[in-house]
């Protein structure tokens, strides 16, 4: 009679060779979502040092639409930039408008965009706050509760998934402060980096503008996903929102989406070829 292995042993060997690998691949997720914040947050204190050291170029592409009642596209705004990172200061070069080439002036008024937004992050620098990724920081953590959400895979990297809500009880000075007080959503942070990889948001409630009278945003959407370069640094390549409402009178729906890619580095990267196939360097 030929020798077979009793199945139950052979069951509990083939499930601890897996739970095995599987300790290998997935991350040991930490005990509390306090524990993924503060790992989070200490990797942020560094963030200024580590964005004053890049310089990088990169493609991006910018999608703004006003939407009927119907939900169908009325009006859409296409533009296509070349951006230079150099340390925390971007530059701005219009390539494409409404897929045609821009005009002088269109390119002078983009210029004068990116001229604002030079005083604004010199102004923000002055203020020495910790910063994390540049649209979020240890303020705006410290403003929600979180709890642990599982574990996921984005982008090819496994990441911490984290739901949060806003603390009870907030003071808000501002619009802005008011709006971030009703967001609700997840967070994704990288589980070998503890970098923000993703973060999904809306409104719980609508938001009023002067009790109505001006505005009311009665529903907001967002998201943001970050992608890691080989060189280490970590950029914005996705941002998608949808905000619709009423501003006095009018009704309005708008969605925006902005997309960057084809990174490269100022120093050792290829020059990146415009639309038309021309070096825009």
């Amino acid at each position: 009679m030929p020798f077979r292995l009793p199945r139950l042993p052979l069951l509990w060997l083939s499930t601890a060779l897996v739970l095995r690998l599987a300790g290998e691949t997935l991350p040991e997720p930490p005990s509390t979502a306090k524990t993924i914040l503060e790992r989070f947050l200490e990797r942020s204190r560094t963030t200024p040092d580590r964005v004053a050291e890049q310089r990088h170029l990169c493609f991006r592409h910018s999608v703004t639409e006003e939407l009927g009642a119907d939900g169908r596209v009325k009006e859409q705004k296409l533009r296509e930039f070349e951006v230079e990172f150099l340390g925390d200061v971007q530059h701005l070069k219009l390539l494409k408008l409404d897929g045609k080439t821009p005009s002088d002036r269109e390119s002078r008024r983009e210029l004068s965009k990116d001229a604002e937004m030079k005083r604004k992050y010199a102004e923000r620098s002055e203020k020495a706050r910790p910063r994390g990724p540049d649209f979020i920081d240890e303020k705006i953590i410290r403003r929600y509760s979180f709890v642990t959400n599982g574990v996921e895979t984005v982008r090819g990297r496994k990441a911490y998934v984290l739901k949060f809500r806003p603390l009870p009880g907030l003071e808000a000075k501002e619009t802005a402060e008011r709006a971030m007080n009703q967001l609700a959503g997840r967070l994704w942070i990288d589980a070998e980096e503890f970098e923000l990889v993703r973060v999904e948001a809306h409104l719980d409630q609508p938001l009023s503008l002067f009790g109505g009278i001006v505005a009311t945003i009665e529903r907001l959407d967002f998201e943001v996903e970050r992608e890691r370069n080989p060189d280490g640094f970590w950029f914005n390549a996705h941002f998608g929102s949808y905000a619709e409402g009423r501003k006095l009178f009018s009704p309005f729906r708008i969605r925006s989406r902005i997309e960057q890619d084809r990174f490269r580095s100022v120093e050792t990267g290829p020059a990146i070829p415009s639309a038309d196939g021309t070096s825009s360097r």
